[in-house]
């Protein structure tokens, strides 16, 4: 009888110790703004999703590094895929209006399972 009560604890215990990495692999996301001359609006707006933030490599999944992304694509005026800034961007032309521009831009930790994600869509001036 006096084992049960200790069996009853570590399974708790090992429950717990399951349920904390799903914490930290919970998904944040954020909507970031930066300027770009070369677009309707002179405004980017793009969302910005990351998970398994790796504290070293934590500069990746903000906006201020969004920013600079959003507008290095714009001054650019990316047309194929390539990579910005440690994001690697992909873009996608629109086939009826030739100005209006998606970009999908991605991250992945080589040694940890950080993912950043990047979205946002352009319509270029004439």
């Amino acid at each position: 009888m006096p084992r049960s009560p200790l069996i009853v604890f570590c399974a708790l215990l090992f429950a717990a110790l399951a349920l904390v990495p799903a914490a930290a692999a919970k998904p944040t996301t954020q909507v970031c703004t930066a300027k770009a001359p070369q677009v309707v609006g002179d405004e980017v707006t793009g969302k910005l999703s990351s998970s398994n933030v790796d504290p070293l490599q934590g500069r990746y999944a903000t906006c201020a590094h969004a920013k600079k992304v959003m507008k290095a694509a714009t001054k650019l005026e990316v047309e194929k895929p390539r990579p910005i800034r440690s994001l690697y961007c992909r873009p996608s032309v629109d086939p009826y209006y030739m100005n209006v521009v998606s970009y999908a831009c991605t991250f992945r930790g080589a040694d940890t399972p950080m993912f950043v994600r990047l979205t946002f869509k352009v319509t270029y001036k004439e």
